[in-house]
């Protein structure tokens, strides 16, 4: 083993260039053709220059104007109050028709407005607050956390006195 390849026993040609085989070696040739150009065409036109014609389809629609995002204004934003505040007033209702047609079919009416109504009201006060979020400024006041679970407390006493309500009817019959 020579020092300077740490491999093996060499060729005898000293290292560093690309080894010539000759004609015999399969794939390689003393001659080789020279690398095609990547220029334009021959006849000088450049397929990917601009065309006189119309392109298909006809002509291009105008582009419209997007509409104005509240991420991208500096206009501080917070969260839609009123959607959180209609979602627990919508429970408290619920409670007291629940609790005024006790065992009656209209105690139905008190579990329909705590449950799905209330929590679709909650839902998309939940769907809005996530959008203003990604507003630059979005200012969220420190009771906001407490306020949304204490309408989720509501919300469930709607649901418990409508649907004891309603199965007290249902079992008085």
């Amino acid at each position: 083993m020579s020092p300077s390849n740490p491999f093996g026993p060499g060729t005898g040609r000293p290292t560093g260039g690309p080894a010539n085989h000759g004609p015999g070696y399969p794939g390689a040739s003393p001659r080789q053709a020279p690398p095609a150009s990547y220029g334009p065409p021959a006849g000088g036109v450049n397929p990917f220059g601009p065309t006189s014609s119309v392109p298909v389809g006809g002509p291009a629609p105008a582009p419209t104007p997007a509409p104005p995002s509240p991420s991208g204004s500096l206009e501080p934003v917070g969260p839609p109050i009123g959607l959180l505040i209609a979602a627990a007033v919508l429970a408290v209702l619920g409670i007291a028709a629940g609790a005024v047609f006790w065992a009656s079919p209209l105690s139905i009416a008190g579990w329909a407005l705590a449950g799905p109504i209330a929590i679709g009201v909650l839902a998309l006060f939940t769907s809005r607050d996530t959008a203003r979020r990604s507003a630059a400024i979005y200012l969220r006041p420190d009771w906001l956390p407490l306020a949304y679970a204490m309408t989720m407390i509501v919300i469930a006493a709607g649901v418990v006195v409508g649907s004891v309500s309603f199965a007290m009817w249902i079992g008085h019959r």
